[in-house]
């Protein structure tokens, strides 16, 4: 068996063709270096250096295999780089779940910041309702998931990135719209059009808990699998929703019209935030330079552990 020991010291003398400089070089005693060099050439079967009292130089075979142990040596030192660099998180790939909620103005700069510490990590992106990001998390298909909270599963850590205000959204010119605020008992009898019970069942849960809470049965009228969807119906004079305020204002600037009215949304109980969460079995080594260098979890007083 060859010693990466033994081929570093050969490549040192074939360098120097002096066993004197390439000892010192090495920084070993130049009879360990002879030793070295001759346990080489007997597991090798051939020699790999002619010397006499004055010079040294290279058989063919020692040429040839000068060639070889440099390639080698080169591939060893990028395999240990490599598995450095893994270790790191600084190579590798991670998966990242997103709610809709933080298309628009989270995400991205959470990516941007990571992407400056970590260029060769491959990012996956995955864009589930809460429902599936939690199921994802337990089951190890992605590793990080932005998601609507709170949120208190066994085994998921969660990072606090903001509170969540809501907004009515209405159609331009609806009565409602003289008001400044509204609340659950103002839309008493109002047609609401929600996303569909498969894809934002946790989000609704949490939102009519606020109705139940004023004693009002939301009204639903229409049901739309998608936030783009939901608010075209609005633009339409079909209905009311209630979405996130800060995604009811991007989502109506995209469309570059002015067929909304957005009104803030007042509640008693319901509080929706946005969290990053992640399992505490998960081992991928990309996960805590993504938490650390995307600047989610440098508050550690906003992070919580699983119960």
């Amino acid at each position: 068996m060859l010693s990466l020991r033994e081929m570093r010291y050969f490549i040192t003398v074939a360098d120097e063709l002096n066993f004197t400089r390439a000892a010192a070089r090495l920084n070993v005693a130049q009879p360990a270096l002879t030793r070295a060099i001759k346990k080489l050439e007997a597991a090798l079967g051939a020699h790999l250096l002619i010397r006499d009292t004055r010079n040294v130089c290279l058989t063919e075979f020692g040429n040839a295999f000068l060639v070889e142990a440099r390639l080698a040596l080169t591939q060893v030192s990028r395999a240990e780089r490599l598995g450095r660099e893994m270790a790191l998180g600084r190579i590798g790939q991670i998966r990242i779940g997103y709610t809709a909620f933080v298309e628009y103005d989270l995400l991205a700069p959470i990516l941007k910041r990571f992407r400056q510490t970590s260029p060769n990590v491959r990012i996956e992106l995955n864009n589930l309702p809460s429902e599936r990001q939690r199921a994802a998390l337990l089951e190890g298909t992605v590793d990080s998931a932005l998601i609507l909270g709170p949120l208190s599963i066994p085994r998921i850590s969660t990072c606090h990135i903001r509170d969540e205000p809501l907004a009515v959204v209405m159609p331009r010119g609806h009565r409602l719209g003289e008001r400044e605020t509204l609340t659950a008992s103002d839309l008493r009898g109002e047609e609401l059009i929600m996303g569909t019970e498969n894809m934002w069942s946790m989000y609704r849960q949490g939102l009519f808990s606020e109705f139940y809470d004023c004693g009002v049965l939301p009204r639903i009228s229409m049901e739309a699998p998608t936030p783009t969807a939901v608010l075209a119906l609005v633009g339409a004079g079909i209905g009311l929703t209630i979405f996130p305020m800060t995604y009811s204002q991007h989502l109506v600037k995209q469309f570059q019209d002015n067929r909304w009215d957005l009104r803030p949304f007042i509640t008693r109980k319901c509080k929706f935030t946005i969290v990053c969460a992640w399992s505490t079995d998960n081992k991928n080594p990309v996960l805590p330079s993504f938490l650390d260098s995307s600047g989610i979890a440098r508050q550690p007083s906003e992070c919580k552990q699983p119960l």
